[in-house]
């Protein structure tokens, strides 16, 4: 596992001088090695063609060999700016005064500069994951004079805990659904609804803004909604880990992907909570809490029935509802979506038993086995799908 954290530096005026006179050269070394790039098509050919040349710019080997790396993965021919990184022990290193915490980057062979770093909320985040077993070696200079701290931890063998907790991510909340391996619904509840609110109101706001062109207001308001939507998707995601502390469950959620062909507005609109961050934190809370996190399929997801395992059109006429045509089941399609990755996950647990065979989510005796994905032969030749009766858990994803 992996996380990176922002520092800010107390450094005086001669210090950011000579830090700023080194992003400089490095931004400009780095943009002339990328055009260089053009025509090597293994990394030796292009080590051997820049790297004399970046001998004579007198950074330490260990930059020129970061710059040189970054410049071969990177697919564009110019950045507008760098982040150069620093190893510890061999080009960095901290250390700590009485009133004053450093870490010194050595920029040049025979040229360390010690910044100072501010006592802040995140120099004590920083300070409270080392002494939790995270480790830290390699720091950056960002362009804003700050300092990047890149933390790792290994990851260690989680037991599966008793119950899963199934998230379902749509434009206005979450649905949460928690299901016991008897198939039991333990909680339901919504989180983030404060989020579509909020930003459907920056939305209204940010198009009368640009039918003005205010380009300034523009530019506040992108940061206000952007410290907005981060804050409230941390609270919403510790409201996730409450629940799972108190049913004992881990999380399970979808792996859903980018509407592409629809276009970016249509993403906009649709996707208003983002997903790939709060994927990002709900990452980085289950690692420090113990917790698996569980990716499923998004397939068939939100048309799948719950009570009887058949597989209909999804959504009704009314979208919030969802209708099955089979056994007459109605309710709310978020909720029945959260239960379905729930149930989803359970059931592609290495050695998952249930005395029953089978799901029995509502009070009817009927086997719930249908959230499975058709064999690759029968999907593939579009034959009609196995009726609910007929699956079996070797058919999980």
């Amino acid at each position: 596992m992996e996380r990176a954290i922002l520092l800010q530096t107390e450094a005086t005026e001669s210090k950011n001088d000579a830090l700023k006179s080194f992003l400089n050269e490095a931004h400009f070394d780095y943009n002339r090695i990328l055009r260089e790039r053009e025509g090597c098509k293994t990394f030796m050919s292009f080590h051997w063609k820049v790297w004399n040349s970046l001998k004579t710019t007198g950074f330490n080997s260990q930059v020129r060999c970061d710059l040189e790396r970054s410049a071969w993965r990177k697919k564009a021919i110019a950045v507008d700016s760098i982040t150069p990184k620093f190893n510890v022990p061999r080009n960095c290193k901290t250390f700590e005064t009485k009133r004053f915490f450093f870490v010194e980057l050595g920029m040049y062979p025979k040229r360390r500069v010690a910044v100072p770093i501010k006592r802040n909320r995140d120099f004590q985040r920083f300070q409270s994951l080392l002494k939790t077993g995270w480790t830290c070696k390699t720091f950056g200079l960002t362009p804003s004079l700050e300092i990047c701290a890149y933390l790792s931890k290994e990851e260690k063998e989680l037991r599966p805990r008793k119950n899963m907790l199934g998230i379902d991510v749509n434009a206005k909340h979450l649905a949460v659904s928690v299901v016991s391996p008897a198939g039991e619904i333990r909680y339901q509840t919504y989180l983030g609804k404060q989020i579509w609110v909020k930003r459907k109101k920056l939305m209204e706001r940010r198009a009368l803004l640009q039918s003005v062109g205010a380009g300034r207001k523009l530019d506040r308001l992108r940061k206000r909604e952007f410290n907005f939507v981060n804050t409230n998707l941390g609270q919403t995601v510790r409201e996730v880990m409450k629940l799972a502390d108190k049913y004992d469950a881990d999380i399970a959620i979808e792996k859903l992907r980018r509407f592409s062909p629809k276009g970016r507005r249509f993403n906009t609109t649709v996707m208003r909570i983002p997903f790939h961050k709060l994927r990002q934190i709900l990452e980085a809370r289950c690692f420090d809490n113990d917790i698996t996190l569980n990716t499923v399929d998004s397939w068939r997801t939100s048309k799948w029935c719950i009570r009887c395992g058949a597989v209909g059109q999804g959504h009704s006429a009314n979208y919030s509802l969802f209708r099955c045509e089979k056994c007459g089941l109605v309710m709310n399609s978020d909720r029945k979506a959260s239960v379905a990755i729930a149930v989803k996950s359970l059931l592609e647990r290495s050695g998952f038993t249930n005395h029953k065979e089978t799901f029995q989510i509502s009070g009817r005796r009927v086997p719930v086995m249908g959230l499975v994905k058709a064999s690759y032969e029968s999907s593939r030749n579009e034959q009609p799908v196995a009726p609910p009766g007929q699956w079996t858990k070797a058919h999980t994803l």
